[in-house]
């Protein structure tokens, strides 16, 4: 007989919830943090919950994250690395503020050290390891998997790279998340608030802005902008440049050790503070707060500027903004409030740790992802820059524009230019202008095994798909025959820094000159085909189906057309088109009425009607 287990219900004990986390990789320090029970739990290094971002290798490549070791001849010392992630090492502008050797490595930017190459990606890698480690000895256990917060305006090489470099610690990646979503998250859920949000995130080398409705569990992002080489870290620059102009007993210092006591005295700095002493190396030097103003507003500027770029592109009324959500630890500048206040006459959120409102969002959203949670956020994020292909005349043509809300799925039908073409090599874009010479290429995949037919007659689907980690992949479809091709957009460098920077606000004010370039294009593309098409049929029956006055007729006005499609003027080009089209009328008909006559010849009409 069967025995009955009898339970009894006091001592039953809910399952054991996943061990899952929220990173926010952040460029000057990052936290990992995990939410359970409505608990928020940040797990510190050092006494501190706030990890350097920061790396050390020694001469005999043994790492060290989030402290400098103490022996600097035998160690390297790399701070900031997130500043590197979509970087080229042909930027040397940029590259030469810092003291680092670059070079190349799968395909992106690396730093040599002690003789050997360490790509982002690898040395990324270090710090989400150590992350993994330091919440896996704090809970005892093994961490199952985390949500990881990138910049909102991270592109999708970024965006792979930080994925790969968490995989190769051994992360599961749940998903990445925008860091200005994953800080609504945690004010949202906080505040149960329902509007229309600012938030303004400046890190230490990132700055982003999000736009974002609040309601009833449902984020929705509606637009989104940012600068990924801009934030606290320029603000160090900045002073540690004044204090080399203007100090000339510590000129032999190296920037980056200025930048270091740069940051301590802009740290100091605070509402009631009329100046800063501060000594380096037994010199003494003040820095007034009107001059710390002076100093610093440049870098504000350029964040207001992109927030009202931001508003407008949402199409919302500034009017309609219910408060700014500050996050970054570069918000604790008082001038920055004051600002934000003077110029928006807005209410500023900032109840929550600035530091660590992203990761706390993002723990949210690991918590709930996992199925520990049964809260239901629906987050409704946006591309932030638009994708598209290339096509005939360096034309770009938009697949998903900017801002539309992902993840998500959008296709076009395009068709081939030349008769009997076998191949399509379909480059795909990212960018605003309308010449694909403006935009940034993604890659290239090539469409191979199309049947042989007439121009215009092949059927080729390109789709896009974008998940919810911000990630495109593309396939392209040959639908007569079914004929594919797609690929996996791989992570590289990515944008340039002016591409990140001037997109948009290129696009903006080159949009007539784009629309005009454009036209010329298009016109041009079409007098090519009239041509081709014309040629081709002329050198298949023009002898037999024109006489000689005809046949000079319709070749005199094909020159001219060839002649004007070389130059810059879309309306004369439009024009002998037309006069071609006209001019040639008789002979279409002509070849048309051949067609019809050969089709019904030997034919009864009984045949032709079935």
């Amino acid at each position: 007989m069967s025995l009955l287990q009898i339970k009894d219900p006091k001592t039953d004990v809910q399952s054991k919830q996943r061990f899952v986390v929220g990173i926010d990789f952040g460029t000057t320090n990052s936290i990992v943090c995990s939410y359970e029970n409505s608990n928020f739990k940040h797990y510190e290094h050092n006494g501190n919950d706030l990890v350097p971002s920061s790396i050390s290798i020694t001469s005999d490549h043994d790492v060290a994250v989030g402290s400098l070791l103490n022996d600097k001849d035998t160690s390297y010392y790399i701070p900031s690395i997130k500043r590197f992630i979509g970087v080229d090492d042909q930027q040397l502008d940029y590259l030469k503020k810092y003291n680092h050797t670059f070079t190349n490595k799968d395909n992106m930017l690396a730093l040599n050290v002690f003789d050997k190459d360490y790509s982002v990606v690898d040395l990324s890698s270090f710090i989400f390891n150590f992350l993994k480690d330091l919440a896996e000895k704090n809970e005892n256990r093994s961490l199952e998997a985390a949500v990881i917060t990138v910049p909102a305006y991270f592109n999708d090489f970024q965006r792979q790279a930080v994925k790969n470099a968490a995989l190769l610690a051994n992360i599961d990646v749940l998903r990445l998340i925008n860091e200005p979503t994953a800080a609504a998250i945690a004010y949202g859920l906080e505040s149960n608030s329902i509007g229309k949000f600012v938030i303004y995130d400046l890190g230490g080398g990132t700055f982003d802005v999000s736009i974002l409705s609040l309601e009833e569990g449902i984020f929705k992002v509606l637009s989104t902008d940012g600068n990924t080489i801009l934030g606290g870290d320029d603000i160090d620059f900045i002073i540690a440049n004044w204090i080399k102009d203007n100090c000339k007993h510590l000129r032999h210092l190296d920037l980056s050790t200025l930048k270091d006591h740069a940051k301590n005295i802009k740290e100091q700095f605070n509402n009631t503070t009329s100046e800063i002493n501060y000594s380096i190396d037994n010199h003494d030097i003040t820095l007034s707060k009107g001059l710390f103003r002076e100093l610093i507003s440049p870098i504000i500027d350029k964040t207001i500027k992109i927030v009202k770029s931001a508003i407008n592109e949402s199409g919302i009324d500034q009017n309609d903004i219910d408060s700014f959500i500050l996050v970054g630890g570069s918000t604790r500048i008082f001038e920055i409030k004051s600002r934000l206040r003077e110029v928006f006459n807005c209410n500023i959120l900032d109840d929550i740790d600035p530091d660590k409102v992203v990761a706390q969002g993002a723990a949210i959203q690991a918590n709930i992802l996992s199925g520990n949670s049964k809260e239901d956020i629906l987050l409704l994020d946006v591309l932030p820059l638009s994708l598209g292909i290339e096509t005939m005349g360096n034309l770009s043509e938009k697949i998903i524009p900017r801002n539309t809300a992902i993840p998500i799925v959008a296709r076009k039908t395009f068709t081939t230019f030349k008769d009997g073409q076998t191949k399509l090599l379909i480059h795909i874009i990212q960018g605003e202008r309308e010449l694909v010479s403006d935009c940034k290429s993604l890659g290239r995949i090539i469409l191979e095994n199309i049947p042989p037919m007439v121009a215009g007659a092949p059927r080729i689907e390109v789709e896009f798909q974008i998940d919810a980690d911000g990630l495109l992949s593309v396939t392209a479809t040959e639908k007569n025959s079914e004929t594919k091709a797609s690929a996996m957009i791989k992570p590289a460098y990515g944008l340039t820094d002016s591409q990140i920077t001037k997109m948009i606000s290129d696009a903006n004010a080159s949009a007539e000159e784009d629309m005009s370039a454009r036209r010329l294009s298009e016109s041009k593309v079409e007098a090519e085909r009239v041509i081709y098409a014309l040629e081709q049929a002329l050198d298949t029956d023009g002898s037999e189906l024109l006489d000689e006055s005809e046949y000079d007729v319709i070749t005199s006005e094909l020159l001219k057309l060839k002649e004007i499609a070389n130059g810059n003027d879309f309306m004369k080009i439009d024009n002998q088109i037309k006069v071609l089209e006209l001019k040639s009328e008789f002979y279409v008909e002509r070849r048309m009425n051949r067609s019809i006559q050969s089709l019904i010849a030997g034919r009864g009409v009984d045949d032709v009607l079935e």
